[in-house]
């Protein structure tokens, strides 16, 4: 098994307890012909690593796919969840270098094993949650899954042959790997039933666009196609 010191750095996390990642890469092979008590194996931590993947997911999900409703979201994590999805993430972080097991599953080359490579890289996902609490494993998640996760919202948009504005801003403010933007009302006029909501969205407490609309929805909505109109005009000049 290579130093757990390089796993670390490739997930952005130090362990306090060490032990929880060595738990999370011990598989049941290697348990089993060590003759240690079953409970040290990786699939404890793969359990509860997967309740946490599945909520981490979810809410970036939320905050960056805001147009997104109930059906849409949960296609989209359960394609980012998926043994393909995590297998993906788990070889570019060579997780396979680091795993413990028996000399039979060495044989057969299980360090190989598509649905091996996702329980272990779920185990650690569920190490960092018990290490360092929530929001270490949300970061964690957030870092191994970014890539996977904007590649995904692209492919998404262009399915639907549309671009909802605001998915789109987002994706490109976390390419340039910039915090959250903020969308800021700044006044209503009209009568109730004829109101127009002026919009402005802001990043870093800069306003970079400008919208207004019929609903705050729709303010939005222009908000953040100013915005982009803004980034490709500074872009091409």
């Amino acid at each position: 098994m290579s130093d757990l010191k390089e796993l670390q750095k490739e997930i952005g996390y130090h362990f306090k307890n060490v032990s929880l990642l060595q738990n999370a890469l011990m598989h049941l092979s290697y348990v089993n012909e060590q003759r240690l008590d079953r409970a040290m194996s990786n699939q404890r931590l793969e359990f509860l690593g997967d309740a946490v993947l599945q909520l981490c997911m979810g809410s970036l999900l939320f905050d960056l796919r805001s147009e997104a409703d109930e059906g849409e979201l949960s296609h989209l994590r359960s394609k980012l969840v998926c043994t393909s999805g995590l297998e993906r993430v788990a070889r570019s972080i060579r997780l396979s270098e680091y795993l413990l097991l028996g000399k039979g599953a060495e044989k057969t080359r299980e360090w190989d094993n598509p649905t091996v490579l996702e329980d272990a890289m779920e185990a650690v996902i569920g190490a960092v949650y018990l290490d360092g609490g929530w929001k270490k494993a949300y970061k964690v998640v957030e870092k191994l899954f970014r890539v996977s996760v904007l590649n995904l919202l692209e492919k998404s948009e262009e399915a639907h042959d549309y671009w909802d504005k605001k998915t789109a801003l987002q994706i490109a403010i976390q390419k340039q790997g910039s915090a959250k933007i903020l969308y800021r009302l700044i006044r209503e006029e009209g009568v109730q039933h004829r109101k127009l909501f002026y919009v402005d969205v802001c990043l870093d407490g800069k306003r970079i666009g400008s919208g207004h609309g019929h609903s705050k929805k729709e303010a939005e909505q222009n908000a953040a196609g100013d915005a982009l109109e803004m980034m490709n005009v500074s872009k091409t000049n």
